[in-house]
């Protein structure tokens, strides 16, 4: 019979140490040792502050505790119940001998230092996560700058409808990335708050100093309620939210990516394409189809954290925190690999500007300017417009004409069947369906050139001033 703590006179079961609790104990030592430590650290020196241990004694506990790594602290059932808290202690007491403090370790509970050292891990997965969606805002603000005024068919209903550029593209995928780093700065200033000193649900015997130990773990604040600091996941749940948010935007910026690669727009080297093993002359992509892939188990690991604490009771369960953060770490990698290959694709794409150009040039792309052009110099109803140009477009593919050798007679003959008088010379036409015409929109973010270009600029001074925010939150101490 064992006697570890409280009531339990058992080790835990055989198959519950092999497939539960020993793949736990070592999730946690390969990932959260090192915070355990820095909490017990600082704890002591709130022990000593109390006056329930020694300086010396203090000094002696540190001593062990940073001897500590993974290749040391085992599961062990019969001494620890696989149970990374007891591991700990067990190791103090083994270093010490019979020097331990008898009040070591009085008034706190495994619930809110486990919180706290899950939020201490969350917290730095964070950063790591803005420094990738950071590094990808700024590939594709460098490589705008490359097409500002090149122009590409832009699709609405899988169907070609006006000219647009990569970097007009860019710019908009852009602008919600930056949104979603602004997001990151909420959540952060969220999870950045310190569950220490909460105990089990309802606080602390001592006077804990919870201001000092938060800010010596390099927390903003103390969590407000101590039932709320040992039960609330919402911060995973939010993390988890964005990454799968984000999932959903770089799949459709992918899908796009591969229309460009069908259609030639873009090419990719040798080193990030495949080939058939049957037909030689193909060129592959796979590595779109494996980011595209991927963001299904960005939303897979959301919902699962979801569904861990769904129709659970608001206090510390293993359902919630052990089982709940279980793939946490799985979604953080997935989600850094994934914007890695991503801004690998961006770095490395070349555009096709003569195809592209000519998808331009021989495309209607100018029917929606003509309609605009008759209603204004003519008076001609805008609905009326439409159909006319409509018509007109219509009879154009049926004699296989192109935007650039459309005729006047056509527009005048389709024109006066819908009781109008319009002639509008040739080189007007061209103009009307020129590549340049369609592309210079005169509202505010658009595709011309010159609107692209300003918000270049503003979303690169606006991401310097999201990164001094961010680098004001790295350094909370100071």
């Amino acid at each position: 019979m064992i006697h570890l703590t409280g009531r339990i006179t058992q080790k835990p079961n055989d198959f519950v140490n092999a497939y539960i609790l020993e793949p736990h104990f070592r999730y946690e030592v390969e990932n959260l040792l090192k915070y355990y430590v820095e909490i017990e650290l600082v704890m002591n020196k709130e022990y000593e502050r109390l006056g329930l241990i020694s300086n010396n004694e203090r000094i002696k506990i540190d001593e062990a505790l940073t001897t500590l790594d993974a290749s040391i602290i085992k599961a062990n059932p019969l001494e620890n119940m696989s149970d990374i808290s007891f591991a700990i202690e067990r190791y103090v007491e083994k270093i010490m001998e019979d020097k331990l403090p008898d009040k070591w370790h009085s008034d706190r509970s495994r619930n809110d230092i486990q919180s706290c050292a899950q939020f201490m891990l969350l917290r730095d997965q964070l950063l790591n996560l803005e420094s990738q969606v950071s590094g990808l805002i700024k590939s594709l603000i460098n490589k705008s700058y490359e097409s500002i005024d090149k122009p590409i068919p832009g699709r609405t209903h899988y169907q070609p409808a006006q000219i647009i550029t990569p970097a007009f593209y860019f710019i908009s995928i852009v602008e919600e990335l930056t949104h979603i780093r602004n997001s990151l700065l909420n959540i952060y200033d969220y999870i950045n708050q310190c569950p220490l000193g909460a105990g089990s649900m309802a606080g602390l015997e001592y006077e804990w100093n919870r201001v000092w130990i938060a800010r010596e773990l390099g927390f903003i604040k103390p969590k407000n309620t101590a039932l709320s600091a040992i039960a609330s996941k919402q911060g995973h749940l939010e993390v988890a939210a964005i990454q799968a948010n984000l999932g959903v935007l770089i799949s459709r910026f992918a899908t796009d990516l591969i229309d460009w690669l069908v259609n030639n727009y873009i090419d990719l080297p040798d080193e990030l394409s495949g080939i058939s093993s049957a037909m030689p002359q193909k060129k592959n992509y796979p590595i779109m189809e494996r980011i595209r892939g991927q963001n299904s188990h960005m939303i897979s690991f959301y919902n699962g954290l979801t569904l861990s604490q769904k129709n659970t009771p608001f206090t510390n369960l293993v359902e919630t925190s052990k089982e709940g953060s279980k793939y946490i770490l799985e979604l953080f990698m997935t989600t850094n690999v994934n914007l890695n290959l991503l801004k690998i694709v961006i770095e490395n794409m070349n555009f096709n500007e003569d195809k592209m150009l000519k998808d331009c040039s021989n495309e209607f792309f100018g029917g929606f300017t003509l309609a605009n052009y008759l209603s204004k110099e003519y008076g001609i109803p805008n609905r009326k417009a439409q159909s006319i140009v409509g018509a007109v477009i219509r009879t154009a593919i049926e004699n296989n004409l192109t935007p650039m050798n459309l005729s006047s007679k056509i527009i005048q003959e389709v024109s006066e069947k819908h009781g109008f008088s319009v002639y509008i010379k040739d080189h007007q036409i061209q103009k009307l369906f020129s590549v340049k015409q369609n592309l210079n929109k005169q509202t505010l973010g658009s595709t011309n050139p010159c609107s692209v270009e300003s918000m270049l600029r503003d979303y690169k001074k606006i991401n310097k001033e999201i990164d001094d925010a961010w680098d004001s939150r790295k350094k909370p101490n100071d």
